[in-house]
């Protein structure tokens, strides 16, 4: 009698050549813990120590499961025999009871895909009974070596007591034990494939008590159950795949872990099992790449243009409720005739799915949010398939397009209508109605029998059927699709019309102000009038000079109306137009604000005084040369001078006014001239093509059709050019009707009002959305940067025996220990920031502010060569705050200083001062521009390059709130900047 023997490389075919990649490998892990009914399934990636840590806090093995059903393969232990009886698995009497996932037995060996090497530890929790905890160690590549029996190999397994996890010296005894394995089993002597075995073992050093306490959470210690793997060194390919991921910002590798358990798709309660994938860069921080938001939301199906969810009888009827847009379809039925009235193999199952339209203008989303949305989809959009809520791989990712969706589109995408990109859901099965769906060895899908055939069959009917039913022209139900579509198309072309329009607008204003303030800070109206004041002068004088009294003084008249017509347009030169119906951005309506207070003190100071002057200059030139000027004369010919000018101007305006009323009036007969000709243009057609028809024979169900076709022609042509020649009416009504009830607040003036307001909520949005980013990531810094000084703290007290007992080392250690004593001092000064530590105000000298100030910025100062001058009465000066508050804000003005101050040839100097009710703050850097001086507190406004305009304004923001305030002093010098911080109006212990 002969009998099978079976080769140790048998164990690597079946396993890690069986799996496609590191992610299929993973999720093949997370179906084992589900069927060990665990809560939690987490992976814990180290890219420094290349180490992958997976654990769950299922029901775990005892010493005899682990033995006779996880080192047995292909064990009857995770399905159902053929008889029927269920499968000898334990289910804790809390938990309802789960399909079980695993059918082949082999899925534990994906594990050997993810690293060479495999610490096993496994606890069993069974009534209430805790077992020993099993820990066994495998080198995969031992069932590599050719000619090796699998009987040949032995595994060592450690039973570790007490509910405890094992020790570093526990784990180097097991390790010793596989050595001494693989020497027994290289019994002609080590080849270099046993060597190279024998020093990865020997490399592999892990301590279980460390890391569980490092990573917290699912752990294994004081009686707990579950099942944890450390491979180490984990697969080259893991870091590799997951950076790729982050810099190209794709989806290769999480694709396949995305959405491993369905809580979206036609499910209400919470899924069986919730998983976890961190990437950790470094020791001191992580992110979970599947986390939550990661995959498809209710949310986001809920807001998808179409929506479509409903369920296939066993005979391959879909019966569901149609979204369209906001139209609803319910109970809407989709016959398939492929089953020929046969109960199908693949059985009875449901589907739920959205749609975003490819096209902004075919979309009913908000465009930030279809943007976001059409992000998501162009990596992970597709039709997954669950199987008692757990995903089926590799349906649903986006390169597998298992039911032909895309190669039907590109032969008429209109006809075809959808695209696999733009669907997101799930065809949902169970293991109890679609068993004879059966899952390949290799985890590519199912087996394509005739079960699966007519799945495929059944959804690619559908989405045909859907397509002619309710997005084709010609579709009984299309209707209100194509009004909808051509409704948000028309909205999104009026959209882009409107921002290219305003946007231009929005762009001239601020290259006009840009302008203007380039032109005022360099004194050019000054200069112009100098120049005018001048030339003015001369010919005044010339005029004084001339012998016939009368000649010069109609000279003199000639040059002051002169001087006023070039002062006029000097003046105008420097006027801007606000666009009308065009909201302004917040920087530029804080332009235009500067601008106006600008334009004011230039009327008053420089204009208005100038004009002045030319008069006083006239009279003293006149009396100097006792000539007469007739005063009426002179104050008629000015009056003209500026009734012509306003005349002209009002002119020019009304010009404009009867020319684009001219344009508006042709164009509206000319559209309405269009519109009759399309109209009976269309009914000539229809006219010669009855004319042609031949009706006889016809049924009258063809003659129905037929008038309706013709009908329908007409109707929609007539119904298009009455909507579009309404709108013109409307528009133009409107028009009248402003001129006749006065202009004071016309349709641009609410267009524009709402524009401002649409603006302003746009750029608090997303100020609001930084900040809260900011605010996250300043948080979880200080976590984990308090974290990683524990850490080192720890460590130098270890250090510390050692290199007082070595000299060598002690010089080292010492070195060490100066340089964190330096930064944990700068830590140190963080401590006054953190308002918790603070129940209550309290009192804060002037001289605790200067301590801070120079132990935090004393480096700095020195190099850039900047004193701190400090007087006795802020020294002396005491308010009653928050450090939290007063703290940050010093620091930030004095950082603001110290920048500007670093570019400046003469000393550089800040001065902290204080008198009976304010903190005084100087510097003799650049001063602040007139135009800065009203922004610099607001959010996201700054001069510094890279700047991010947040410092002063949550100063302002902190100080106010403790009724406090900020302020900056007006200069009119081109050196110098004060700023003033006013303390609280009572200074007692209500804060």
């Amino acid at each position: 009698m002969a009998k099978f023997k079976t080769r140790a490389r048998t164990v690597d075919m079946l396993g890690r050549q069986q799996i496609a990649n590191v992610s299929t490998a993973v999720s093949e892990l997370f179906k084992n813990a589900h069927d060990a009914y665990a809560d939690h399934a987490e992976v814990d990636y180290f890219r420094s120590d290349n180490l992958l840590v997976i654990r769950d806090n299922g029901v775990g093995m005892t010493p005899h499961e682990f033995e006779d059903r996880w080192l047995v393969l292909g064990t009857e232990s995770k399905y159902a025999p053929e008889d029927g009886q269920k499968a000898d698995t334990y289910r804790p009497p809390e938990k309802t009871e789960r399909a079980i996932m695993g059918e082949k037995g082999i899925g534990r060996l994906a594990i050997a895909l993810l690293g060479r090497q495999v610490l096993i530890m496994t606890r069993a929790k069974r009534d209430g009974e805790v077992h020993d905890l099993v820990m066994c160690f495998i080198h995969w590549e031992l069932f590599e070596i050719s000619g090796v029996n699998l009987e040949d190999i032995e595994i060592p397994v450690k039973l570790i007591p007490d509910g405890r996890l094992p020790t570093l010296e526990e784990v180097d005894d097991l390790l010793q034990q596989m050595k001494d394995c693989v020497k027994d089993l290289a019994r002609d002597g080590l080849s270099p494939s046993f060597e190279s075995i024998l020093e990865d073992i020997s490399d592999f050093q892990l301590d279980p008590q460390d890391i569980d306490a490092f990573l917290g959470g699912i752990s294994l210690n004081d009686g707990m159950s579950g099942t944890h793997f450390y491979v180490a060194p984990a697969d080259d390919g893991i870091a590799y795949e997951i950076e790729r991921e982050r810099q190209d910002q794709t989806r290769d590798f999480t694709k396949f872990l995305l959405g491993f358990s369905n809580a979206v798709f036609r499910e209400t309660p919470p899924p069986p099992i919730e998983t976890a994938f961190r990437y950790w860069p470094t020791d001191a921080a992580n992110e979970d790449l599947i986390g939550e938001g990661e995959f498809f939301t209710q949310q986001e199906l809920d807001a998808a243009d179409h929506k479509i969810s409903g369920r296939f009888d066993e005979y391959g009827q879909f019966c569901g409720d149609i979204r369209i847009y906001g139209e609803q379809f319910s109970e809407h039925v989709i016959s398939w005739s492929g089953g020929q009235g046969q109960p199908t193999r693949c059985g009875p199952f449901e589907i739920e799915f959205g749609y975003v339209a490819g096209a902004q203008r075919e979309t009913s989303l908000p465009p930030d949010e279809w943007r976001r949305i059409t992000d998501k989809l162009n990596k992970i959009g597709g039709v997954y398939v669950y199987r008692d809520r757990i995903r089926i791989l590799p349906y649903g990712n986006s390169d597998v397009d298992w039911l032909n969706i895309e190669e039907r589109r590109t032969k008429s995408a209109s006809y075809y209508f959808f695209s696999h990109r733009r669907v997101f859901g799930a065809v949902k099965l169970t293991r109890k109605d679609n068993g004879l769906l059966r899952e390949k060895a290799g985890r590519e899908g199912f087996q394509q029998d005739k079960a699966y055939r007519q799945l495929k069959d059944i959804l690619e009917n559908l989405f045909l059927q859907l397509a002619a039913d309710f997005f084709r022209e010609s579709g009984d139900f299309s209707e209100y699709y194509n009004e909808q579509r051509s409704e948000l198309e028309r909205l999104e072309l009026a959209r882009r019309r409107r921002e290219k329009q305003v946007s231009t607008k929005r762009k001239n204003i601020a290259v006009s102000l840009e302008g203007f303030f380039d032109r005022v800070n360099s004194g050019l109206p000054e200069t112009e009038l100098a120049n005018l004041r001048l030339s003015i002068t001369s010919r005044m004088n010339a005029a004084a000079k001339m012998k016939d009294p009368d000649e010069a003084s109609s000279a003199l008249l000639d040059a002051e109306r002169e001087a006023n017509r070039r002062l006029s347009e000097i003046r105008e030169s420097y006027r801007l137009a606000k666009p009308r119906g065009v909201g302004l951005s917040k920087p530029l309506q804080r332009d235009w604000t500067a601008y106006t207070i600008e334009i004011e003190r230039l009327d008053k100071d420089v204009f208005d005084p100038f004009s002045v002057e030319v008069a006083e200059t006239l009279g003293a030139v006149a009396n100097e040369a006792k000539l007469y000027v007739d005063q009426r004369k002179r104050l008629s010919e000015l009056i003209k001078q500026q009734a012509d000018s306003g005349k002209k101007a009002v002119s020019q305006e009304a010009g404009q006014v009867r020319s684009s009323a001219n344009e508006t009036r042709s164009s509206a007969l000319r559209f309405a001239r269009d519109a009759i000709r399309e109209m009976q243009e269309t009914i000539s057609a229809v006219e010669v093509e009855f004319a042609q028809k031949d009706i006889v024979g016809l049924s009258e169900n063809e003659i129905e059709r037929l008038r309706d076709g013709f009908e329908g022609r007409i109707e929609a042509v007539g119904r298009k050019n009455r909507e579009t020649l309404s709108k013109v009416r409307d528009m133009l009504t409107a028009i009248s009707s402003n001129i006749s009830h006065g202009v004071e607040i016309s349709d641009s003036d609410i267009v524009e009002a709402m524009d401002q307001e649409l603006l302003e909520l746009k750029e608090q949005s997303d100020a609001d959305a930084e900040m809260v980013q900011l605010g996250l990531a300043v948080a979880v810094i200080n976590h984990e940067f308090e974290a990683a000084i524990k850490g080192v703290r720890r460590s130098l007290r270890e250090l510390r025996p050692w290199a007082a007992s070595n000299n060598e080392l002690s010089t080292l250690y010492q070195d060490i220990r100066n340089n964190f004593d330096h930064l944990d001092g700068h830590l140190n000064l963080f401590t006054p920031l953190q308002r918790r530590l603070y129940r209550k105000a309290i009192t804060i000298q002037g001289s605790d502010i200067n301590h801070y100030l120079r132990t935090l910025f004393e480096v700095r100062m020195k190099r850039h060569h900047v004193k701190l001058h400090v007087t006795d009465a802020f020294l002396q000066s005491e308010v009653i705050v928050f450090p939290s508050t007063i703290y940050p804000v010093f620091v930030n003005i004095i950082d603001n200083a110290m920048f500007w101050l670093k570019d400046i040839d003469q000393d550089r100097q800040i001065t902290l001062d204080a008198d009976q009710e304010s903190f005084i703050i100087s510097n003799n850097g650049p001063s602040i521009g007139v135009r800065d001086v009203a922004a610099i507190f607001d959010q996201g406004f700054t001069r510094k390059p890279g700047g991010r305009g947040l410092g002063l304004f949550i100063s302002k923001k902190a100080l106010e709130k403790e009724g406090m305030g900020i302020d900056v002093l007006p200069n009119s010098e081109s050196r110098g900047v004060t700023m003033i911080i006013r303390w609280p109006t009572r200074n007692d212990d209500t804060a």
